[in-house]
Parts: structure tokens; sequence; C-alpha cells
């Protein structure tokens, strides 16, 4: 019986593990003709008419290393360069950002471990509680990374879900 029971936890130890191997690590660039627009998330987060710009149209190319810990993503446009470190324990994170000042953030593995899910909160510019969840998933045998982004703000109906396609550089 100890045996079995052994046996049956190293197995679920194995499988939770195996969840999360998907691998985000690749080049990326922005498809922007089949990408939503994110001006509704961006204006409700503050964004002025040239960011908005900005956002919708710009050309972007992300580069993904993955670790069995960490995801970081270092991302570059014209006159625009990003990096963020994206803990892949389930960790709680506090961190700060010019849009939204403090905030958290945490990123965990789906139930099935094809999907990487960053929950972040913070507070608006209006002092209103809000959610922003951005859920990753690759598609197209691993050549299409979908990142769907959907912001909740305490008292308001839900924003529609935002996808942005990217295709894995060749």
């Amino acid at each position: 019986m100890r045996l079995f029971l052994a046996t049956f936890i190293t197995l679920l130890g194995l499988s939770v593990f195996g969840l999360a191997l998907v691998d985000f690590s690749g080049t990326w660039v922005l498809d922007l003709k089949t990408s939503d627009s994110p001006d509704a998330i961006l204006k409700r987060m503050g964004a002025s008419a040239l960011e908005l710009i900005f956002a919708g149209s710009t050309k972007l190319e992300s580069t993904y290393r993955q670790s069995k810990n960490l995801l970081t993503i270092t991302t570059r446009g014209p006159f625009f360069s990003r990096t963020e470190q994206l803990r892949l324990d389930g960790a709680t994170e506090t961190k700060t950002e010019k849009r939204t000042g403090s905030y958290t953030i945490r990123n965990v593995w789906s139930n099935h471990g094809k999907e990487l899910i960053s929950i972040s909160a913070f507070r608006t510019r209006d002092n209103k509680n809000a959610e922003l969840t951005i859920t990753r998933t690759l598609a197209d045998g691993g050549n299409t990374l979908v990142l769907t982004q959907t912001l909740k703000v305490e008292g308001e109906p839900p924003h529609p879900a935002v996808r942005r396609i990217w295709r894995r550089k060749t």
C-alpha cells in the first residue's frame, strides 16, 4: 500500500510538472491585420490619443526566453523597448509601472497546462480596483502566439476581450 501511494504521488507530481512544459521561447512579430485593436482597454487605463495611435499601428517584435521558473519577454518597436520578467511559480509579486503605479501580478498555468495566465491587480486613475488578465496560448503547431487580454474594473461592465496575434519569426 505504501509503495502504491508513493508511486501515485510521484506520478501525480510528474504530471503536474508536465503541465507547465509549454515553451513560449522564440521571437514573435505582432500581426496587426489579424489582431484586435487594444484601444478600449488602453482608453480605460488612461492612454493619450498619441499612445492609442502608437499602440494600434506599431509593428512590434517580442523575444521570449523561458526557463523552468521564469519567462523573460523583451518587446521592441520604433523608439520603444521594454523587458518584463514573469515568475512561473504562481507566486504573487508587487511591481510598479508608469501607467498603473503599484500593482500585483501572479502567473499561473491553466489546468490543462497549455495556457499561461497572468493576472495583474491595480487601481485605476479614478481610484477603482481593476484586474487585467492576459492569457498566452500557442496555436498553429506553435507558430502562432495568441494573447487574450481582458480588463475588469470595479462597478463597470466587463470590457470585451482583446486578442493580439503574434507570428513566430523564422
